[in-house]
């Protein structure tokens, strides 16, 4: 073919329509004007065999809440545009309700709609409302409703089988993610790992606890010299480590102390006059101290009993024996020695492992 090559202009002829779509839907909130160079259209949408490439923007409107009622088709600037960033502004003040969202039947299937909480504004989002008319319900997880602090944003799904508004997640302005408040958050069976600090904060009324499943509830740390530390006030009162539990304040036990190795007690404080027993489980309790130590039971402080590896010594006191019923007679290289009335006077009594048993002396 004689003459120079044309060049083919392989892009469609941009519909004035489509222009004059896009430019009422900036009018307002975006002062760039569309023309029908190919080139400031492709600004705005790029594909490639149906698939799009790029970054996506999308036009904020500033919608405030009326009777509870988020209305989408809100007509304010001579176009109705279709939303899907909505700052949302109280009725008055600085706080509102969100009950319900209003769009006049027109909700497409599955819709994407981010709601934004400006610097000075919080709005409670109703789970399930009091919808009516066209307008469509909105559903929290955790069935609770949701606060949308200032400078968050939470994003919503219309469901179109039940008709309503779904709360997928929200993003604070740190960007942070969060559940909304009292859901439960469900792991599905994996681990929080590498958690610095992990805070429950509870209120007046309502203690903080953690709740073990039926197969028990485990602590872990790594290295044999950690402890897990139970502190109040940031001060340790309970200590677990490798090798003792160390406890820094009176240790008040309501229920048994069960054991199945040995119980010591290392303190040198006297014991109060409110200490109450030591009883003994089914079996024997066994009492050790090492050689050359004894054992002390003390009265006001002052040593009345001691125990040791030469016998048992009373001190400033007596053995005051209770009249009783004679014994069955000990075992072999044993006696007993015992108290027993007899014809209105007490006798004091001894018995062997042969025999009867014969009277050491009678009250006078």
């Amino acid at each position: 073919m004689a003459g120079n090559p044309r060049h083919i202009i392989r892009d469609p002829k941009i519909d004035s329509k489509y222009l004059s779509y896009i430019n009422n839907l900036s009018s307002g909130n975006n002062t760039t004007n569309v023309t029908s160079s190919h080139e400031t259209i492709k600004q705005y949408v790029k594909s490639k065999n149906g698939i799009f490439s790029g970054a996506f923007g999308s036009i904020g409107s500033s919608l405030a809440i009326s009777s509870g009622r988020l209305d989408l088709t809100a007509n304010t600037t001579g176009a109705i545009p279709i939303r899907r960033m909505v700052y949302v502004l109280p009725e008055s003040g600085t706080s509102d309700t969100l009950d319900n969202i209003e769009l006049t039947g027109l909700e497409l299937p599955y819709q994407e709609l981010t709601l934004i909480s400006s610097t000075n504004n919080t709005i409670t989002i109703t789970h399930n409302g009091s919808a009516g008319g066209t307008s469509k319900n909105i559903y929290c997880p955790g069935d609770t409703d949701y606060v949308l602090a200032p400078n968050e944003a939470i994003k919503l799904i219309y469901d179109p089988i039940n008709t309503l508004w779904l709360v997928t997640g929200n993003a604070s302005s740190s960007g942070g993610v969060t559940n909304p408040v009292n859901a439960s958050l469900d792991l599905g069976g994996n681990s929080i790992q590498k958690v610095t600090t992990l805070f429950l904060n509870g209120d007046i009324d309502n203690a903080n606890f953690i709740a073990g499943n039926t197969g028990g509830l485990d602590y872990n740390v790594d290295d044999t010299d950690e402890t897990h530390d139970f502190a109040v006030d940031n001060v340790a009162k309970l200590r677990i480590g490798n090798t003792a539990i160390n406890a820094y304040v009176a240790l008040d036990i309501t229920g048994n102390l069960t054991t199945s190795g040995e119980l010591i007690l290392t303190g040198s404080a006297l014991p109060t006059s409110t200490n109450t027993s030591i009883t003994s489980y089914t079996g024997d309790m066994n009492y050790n101290a090492l050689t050359n130590d004894s054992h002390f039971f003390r009265i006001n402080g002052t040593v009345e009993v001691e125990i040791d590896a030469d016998g048992v010594d009373i001190r400033n006191g007596w053995l005051e024996l209770e009249e009783r019923n004679e014994p069955s007679a000990p075992t072999t290289n044993h006696l007993r020695i015992y108290a027993q009335e007899l014809s209105g006077k007490t006798r004091l009594m001894v018995r062997f492992p042969t025999g009867f048993s014969q009277q050491i002396a009678i009250e006078p």
